[in-house]
């Protein structure tokens, strides 16, 4: 099964956090405000081919990712780690991209869900994620 570009996987999150929607929230809270700014230092670790800030950066990423159930950004996380870690800045490069584009989606799937929290808790279950 390929994970690429799937975003928050909502039923799972349903599962794990039905009836907990203010933990969510506190997660989701910071996800997005750790996700930003690990991406921005990311794409500056990259570009300075700084191997081992890229790593612990990218390690950092695939937790918070998992966590949000956004398997997806997780998956083409742990990518770009391999590629680091091979010394293949081409495909890093590419990665990257790839990476830089989920990690939007999510990002946008997360303020819709933030949002719906913020309104009507129970209603996040319901809630149309954007592509």
């Amino acid at each position: 099964m390929s994970v690429a570009g799937m975003g928050i996987d909502l039923v799972s999150l349903q599962d794990a956090f039905a009836g907990s929607e203010d933990i969510l929230a506190q997660m989701l809270t910071l996800f997005d405000a750790q996700a930003r700014e690990r991406m921005a230092q990311l794409k500056a670790a990259l570009a300075a081919w700084e191997v081992a800030t890229a790593r612990q950066l990218l390690h950092s990423l695939v937790n918070i990712s998992g966590a949000v159930h956004a398997y997806g950004m997780s998956e083409q996380t742990k990518a770009l780690g391999d590629a680091v870690k091979q010394d293949d800045r081409l495909m890093a490069a590419q990665l990257l991209e790839a990476l830089e584009l989920e990690a939007e989606r999510v990002l946008r799937q997360t303020g819709v869900l933030l949002s719906a929290l913020a309104k009507e808790p129970a209603s996040i279950w319901d809630a149309a994620l954007p592509d």
